[in-house]
């Protein structure tokens, strides 16, 4: 979750129309106070788009280590007269590279995490946002246990990488189409809240559509860039009906635990990191051993590199063998690093990840074996 500021402040980033005509260019006049008043002679319109430079990715991980546009979520508050007070924490994401059979995948991603809280101040309700819908769940005994108490009430969020889903556990979970894992591996954050700019308002596209394929009509949406926040009906002006609409994916949520289960039987094997060393030139050597047939067989290999709670870069091994070594450039990297791996097989399910510390390349590397963790 970063800053809004990062979809019209990295270089390489522009406004323009459906026409392609640009509007204006980071660094030449697009900020976020230019999507709540355009320059004369142009009217905001819902085809607008703002267009991000090709490495999204590279980008979003040198962006997060940046003061300016490091993690925070957006707030708003919500009071219903006798009713409950929704608070919204909206998260900005520049990057949904998570597609299903060859669409989904887009630049930016808007979620919403929500409380409602009674007039005592104490929460009694909670919907995260989960793709095209989301999870709803009564704040009681077993709900409590999703929720850190102390200075303050707040969510407890599980994010799954790639799709970026809020989910209340870590472990897999199973929607139509796909699958999400949110392992409750990666850095654990408790982003300050901004306030909403006028630009919440605005009605285009934050990131271009990124399809493989050509799909229906109906289905296109789920490829688009995100519309502005309040854009998103009925989540913005009406939580409560998100909320209700939630709850009635209870089976769902039912069922995808009932197949994690089933599921089992073909979770990928364990893998071992044979070996992690970097070199003086910043290059990682990172060996890797899997073992598994059949469903088991590991089919893409996820490697993160880890500075601290920082990823600094990451890679995906497709068909890998029995052992693979990869070389990854990790230029300027500080020096307590630490490699993460774990594989995903041709059910889609990911294994437990894997760790290991790297070290420089002339130590004793070749006998140090990464366990799960």
């Amino acid at each position: 979750m970063l800053a809004a500021e990062t979809a019209v402040e990295n270089p390489g980033n522009v406004l323009r129309r459906r026409s392609g005509e640009v509007i204006a260019r980071a660094g030449r006049g697009l900020s976020l106070g230019l999507l709540d008043a355009y320059p004369d002679g142009f009217e905001p319109h819902r085809h607008d788009t703002l267009s991000f430079a090709p490495d999204r990715q590279g980008d979003a991980v040198r962006l997060a280590g940046q003061p300016r546009y490091g993690a925070r979520v957006y707030g708003r508050a919500i009071e219903r007269p006798g009713g409950l007070t929704w608070l919204q924490y909206w998260l900005w994401y520049y990057d949904n590279p998570k597609h299903l059979l060859g669409f989904g995948k887009h630049e930016g991603d808007w979620e919403l995490v929500q409380v409602g809280v009674a007039a005592d101040g104490v929460p009694q309700v909670m919907t995260y946002a989960q793709h095209n819908s989301g999870e709803a769940r009564r704040l009681g005994d077993a709900t409590r246990r999703a929720i850190a108490a102390g200075e303050a009430w707040h969510p407890v969020v599980y994010v799954a990488p790639l799709s970026h889903a809020s989910y209340f556990t870590a472990r897999t979970h199973l929607y139509l189409g796909g699958s999400d894992h949110p392992r409750g591996d990666g850095p654990r954050e408790r982003p300050p809240v901004h306030r909403f700019g006028g630009w919440a308002q605005w009605p285009g596209h934050w990131g271009n559509t990124e399809r493989s394929i050509t799909v229906p009509v109906v289905l296109r949406r789920v490829g688009d860039g995100p519309r502005s926040p309040a854009l998103q009906e009925p989540k913005w002006s009406r939580p409560e009906q998100f909320h209700a609409r939630t709850r009635r994916r209870r089976l769902r949520v039912l069922l995808g635990r009932l197949a994690h289960r089933l599921g089992a039987l073909s979770f990928p094997r364990e893998l071992r990191i044979g070996a992690a060393a970097i070199d003086s030139g910043g290059n990682l050597d990172v060996t890797v051993e899997l073992g598994g047939a059949g469903p088991r067989r590991a089919r893409h290999l996820l490697i993160t590199v880890h500075e601290g709670d920082r990823i600094v870069a990451r890679r995906v091994v497709e068909n890998p063998g029995p052992a693979t070594t990869e070389r990854i450039p990790v230029p300027g990297a500080g020096a307590r690093l630490q490699v993460d791996v774990s594989a995903i097989n041709r059910l889609r399910q990911r294994s437990d990840p894997v760790s290991a510390p790297v070290r420089p390349a002339a130590g004793p590397t070749s006998s140090s074996l990464g366990g799960p963790t």
